[in-house]
């Protein structure tokens, strides 16, 4: 009799464990789906002349790099319906040259100050719009993007 006692005892707590066990796992799958994934619906294109992005959402960081030497511009042209965007603009370890956090429209220049690779980085939030990286050799001045 003793011993039947003991098994049922066993039982319930075998079956508490195994509940709290999946109500566990249950809350860390919910949790881990909370987060909202990085979207990107739009085109993007770059090479040695520049990065291009138009974008029905963007909600993730995009990054592109380009070959530059000192004295060329880049022209950035910056354009939203909705959201806002970061930017920055600098050799990899070093200060960037350009950065610009909740831009909404902008158009202006940057002049290169030494030759090297220069990463582009655009992270938007939320974002709904175009945003254009010229890529102007200094030999050609400074034409409208």
């Amino acid at each position: 009799m003793e011993n039947t006692a003991r098994r049922s005892v066993r039982r319930r707590i075998s079956r508490r464990t195994a509940a709290a066990f999946v109500l566990f796992l249950a809350i860390i799958r919910l949790l881990t789906g909370c987060g909202s994934p990085s979207t990107f619906e739009g085109t993007r294109t770059s090479g040695e002349t520049g990065f291009w992005m138009e974008y029905a959402i963007l909600d993730r960081e995009e990054t592109a790099d380009l070959p530059l030497k000192e004295g060329e511009e880049l022209q950035v042209r910056i354009q939203h319906t909705v959201g806002d965007v970061d930017v920055t603009v600098g050799k990899v370890g070093e200060e960037p040259i350009y950065k610009g956090s909740g831009q909404t429209n902008a158009e202006f220049s940057l002049t290169i100050p030494k030759s090297g690779t220069y990463r582009i980085s655009v992270t938007g939030h939320q974002a709904k719009g175009s945003i254009f990286f010229n890529r102007l050799p200094a030999s050609e001045g400074t034409p409208r993007v």
